[in-house]
């Protein structure tokens, strides 16, 4: 595993995240239940897999019990502990979200690319509203 230099300062939302989580593995035990809800997601996608990879090893030595929710794959393989948990969405429109939870392994599908188009945040979108 590569060795991180991370610089960051006080207030942005990486040390935040870092301080939050420092804390609550150093008090977390194996009775311990640790949610997490799209960590990381202010760095990139290297730095987001290399830091939860070692938050999620340190919560598996742990044995402590933990929900996170990511859209980083990886993390989902890194244990035979680990379940992973899929949302799902309507099979003939990928917009509309069932709110069914299947347990799956991740397929990299993160449905973002829909969502855009619905909300019309595409770059046709917004230019044709520019431009009337």
């Amino acid at each position: 595993m590569r060795k991180a230099k991370i610089f960051i300062t006080s207030g942005e939302k990486l040390y935040d995240d870092l301080v939050r989580i420092k804390a609550i593995l150093d008090a977390a035990t194996s009775h311990s239940l640790i949610i997490m809800n799209e960590i990381f997601t202010s760095t990139t996608s290297r730095d987001a897999i290399y830091l939860g990879t070692r938050v999620i090893k340190k919560i598996v030595m742990l044995d402590a019990l933990c929900v996170c929710v990511t859209f980083i794959d990886e993390l989902t393989a890194l244990d035979p502990s680990i379940v992973s948990l899929m949302s799902t969405v309507e099979h003939n429109n990928a917009a509309l979200r069932t709110y069914k939870i299947t347990r799956k392994p991740a397929d990299g599908i993160a449905w973002s690319t829909t969502l855009v188009i619905k909300h019309g945040l595409t770059y046709e979108q917004i230019k044709k509203r520019l431009n009337g």
